[in-house]
């Protein structure tokens, strides 16, 4: 109380109560994949193949410039991919599309929203979500659990191959090690992991 120079101290702040559980990644059933993949709507198709093949975060898909796609790749701030065939034909879809619904846009970005077509700023995380129908950390997620889980869990390749520090590496390559793992890889997969392009 002030009146009578008292300070009063929070009794519990001293008291550590551990670090929060970090979340499992998990992976995405194998027809929830073809169902976005196969989607009719380009944006969808186009977002999802990059997520699904390429394990292209939502900032990286808000931040990709039409410039940054040419000649069969995609190259990114720290590194250049080779697009793999079911990704090039939807975003080989995705310019006509963009052409025609923003003919006068002077939007750089690859991709572009109702709002952003008379601007220049990025889509927004919840519209690539939204148009995706779920989270893209989930499809992220999914890729490298599948790389993980084709390479034994060698955390060095999937550095290399998604630009990843160590840590995220290790979070998905020791998931492998999980009970039940691969039994709900394989209940969610059923014959093939990967959705194929048809």
């Amino acid at each position: 109380m002030k009146n009578r120079r008292i300070i009063f101290t929070d009794p519990t702040a001293r008291i550590f109560c551990g670090v929060p559980t970090a979340t499992i990644p998990l992976p995405v059933e194998v027809d929830a994949l073809r169902e976005v993949l196969h989607d009719q709507e380009v944006p969808r198709a186009a977002l999802a193949a990059l997520a699904i093949f390429h394990a292209l975060t939502s900032g990286q898909l808000r931040s990709l410039k039409t410039t940054d796609l040419r000649d069969g790749r995609l190259f990114l701030a720290n590194r250049a991919v080779l697009l793999a065939d079911p990704v090039r034909t939807r975003l080989g879809a995705y310019p006509d599309y963009r052409n025609h619904r923003w003919p006068r846009t002077a939007n750089p970005h690859l991709f572009v929203s109702q709002t952003t077509g008379c601007g220049v700023e990025p889509v927004s995380h919840v519209w690539i979500n939204d148009v995706l129908g779920m989270p893209t950390s989930r499809l992220h997620e999914d890729r490298l659990l599948h790389e993980a889980e084709a390479t034994g869990g060698e955390p060095r390749r999937i550095c290399d191959l998604f630009g990843l520090s160590v840590g995220a590496a290790l979070r998905c390559t020791s998931t492998i090690d999980q009970p039940g793992f691969i039994e709900r890889s394989l209940r969610n997969a059923g014959p093939a992991r990967r959705p194929g392009p048809e």
